[in-house]
């Protein structure tokens, strides 16, 4: 399950290169507007599931592990938030945190969204989830905080709005702790970077200057300013004013968690190009602030009945998760799910010793990290082409509508089930070795040539 294939090809393939090796180059590695730091750390799950099952793909569920078991920070401090105010208010609000939908299916993501967030709620976690926080705490949040930074600088008005709201005044006590362990995340990031030959710092310029004055982004489309209002009122539905007003009554307990998401919202909605991951961290926010509404109204109910109560608001909560996860959101579970099963059957065998893709989409279409195999990933796009060079490889990937096309001697393997992409998703393979065809265009090079 890969859901947004840009976890693959952003941060789960350097990560692979890292480990094994070969890997398909998108534009943002060869511009240099990605840091390294989370391909690095990704790099140590992945290696080790690589060396004790080379032929699976234990490295991809190793990585999948351990981003979920980072995701258990945002259940931990929704939980603490909520003790601060009531047994009741942290059993509601862990509750709605480990089983919301979208955390659920964020959590395991290679994504900068969800790490981000994981991060962020750390610092929520030190800053408000107990009494005035001391030098220390404020030092070990301003480490989580320009890590989360590191992980993704869109984060940076929500991460000054934390700043502002918890360190008020108090220089000395806790703005200079927090700049200090902020720094030493930076330096942390530097450090990476040098470990991969990269200029410190450069990536955060190039994704200004690309994204932002040349507009880059906007190529992948754009929305007017009220998209992600209109994205959260899809993706809710019928749950979304009572989450509001819910959230608008947890508010009260924690103003500056609104506030966060509030700005983070705002900051986002500015921008051009939108995607619902990039506000997870306001929706996440108000689905907290919503739990911590509920056990408010809980609190008013009769002791008698406050059991049965909770457990009819917790049965709520989680059917209202399920129905959600089920209705408009549904198609994201699947996302590509059809090229990630080509690719990784295609490299299933040992022997496997070249791919073909054929008539790919105009997007990126392969991965090492699914692939597996250190052999060339070539690009066929007539059925002449693929008669010719068919010596260079014994397997090809194709989308299902041109399976026909392919020549005699490959055989159909499988066709996954259809995703909600253009991906292709057809495997065929012929017997016998391979032989390199240096003239034939490879992924990388196809990639370089179409600016992607």
């Amino acid at each position: 399950m890969v859901g947004w294939f840009d976890e693959i090809w952003q941060y789960l393939e350097p990560a692979w290169h890292l480990v094994a090796g070969p890997w398909v180059q998108t534009w943002d590695y060869r511009a240099g507007l990605r840091s390294w730091l989370i391909p690095e750390l990704l790099s140590l799950p992945m290696g080790l599931g690589h060396a004790l099952s080379p032929d699976t793909t234990l490295h991809l569920l190793l990585v999948r592990l351990t981003l979920a078991a980072l995701s258990l920070v945002i259940v931990g401090a929704a939980v603490a938030l909520g003790l601060r105010l009531s047994r009741l208010h942290g059993i509601v609000a862990g509750f709605v945190a480990a089983t919301w939908f979208e955390l659920v299916f964020f959590a395991p993501r290679a994504l900068s969204e969800p790490i981000g967030l994981a991060l962020l709620m750390g610092a929520v976690w030190l800053l408000l989830a107990r009494d005035r926080p001391g030098p220390r705490r404020f030092a070990l949040a301003g480490l989580l905080m320009g890590l989360c930074f590191v992980a993704r600088i869109q984060y940076a008005p929500a991460l000054l709005t934390l700043a502002i709201l918890t360190a008020r005044a108090d220089w000395r006590g806790a703005w200079l702790p927090m700049i200090a362990g902020g720094c030493g995340a930076l330096a942390v990031d530097a450090l990476a970077n040098i470990a991969m030959g990269a200029v410190p710092f450069r990536w955060m310029i190039e994704a200004a200057r690309i994204n932002i004055i040349e507009g880059r982004a906007k190529a992948y489309g754009v929305m007017p300013i009220t998209g992600y209002l209109q994205l959260i009122a899809w993706y809710w539905y019928l749950a979304m004013a009572p989450i509001l007003l819910l959230a608008w009554i947890g508010a009260k307990r924690y103003p500056a968690l609104l506030w966060i998401a509030l700005v983070h919202l705002g900051f986002h909605s500015l921008i051009g190009h939108k995607e619902y991951r990039f506000v997870l961290a306001s929706t996440a926010l108000l689905v907290i602030l919503a739990a911590i509404g509920s056990a408010d109204l809980l609190r008013r109910v009769p002791r008698r009945r406050l059991a049965l109560a909770t457990a009819g608001t917790l049965l709520l909560w989680g059917g209202t998760s399920t129905a959600l996860a089920m209705e408009h959101f549904r198609p994201n579970w699947t996302m590509e799910a059809d090229l990630a099963a080509a690719l990784e059957r295609a490299g299933r065998p040992p022997g496997t010793c070249g791919l073909a893709l054929y008539r790919p989409r105009d997007t990126v279409a392969g991965a090492y990290a699914l692939y597996r195999r250190d052999t060339p990933i070539y690009v066929i796009g007539t059925p002449e082409e693929a008669r010719r060079r068919a010596d260079a490889f014994d397997v090809l990937v194709a989308p299902r509508a041109h399976v026909a096309e392919l020549p005699r001697q490959y055989r159909l393997e499988s066709c996954a089930a259809p995703g909600i992409t253009d991906a292709p998703g057809c495997v065929a393979r012929r017997i016998g070795s391979c032989t390199p065809d240096p003239t034939a265009t490879s992924l990388n090079a196809w990639l370089a040539a179409s600016g992607n």
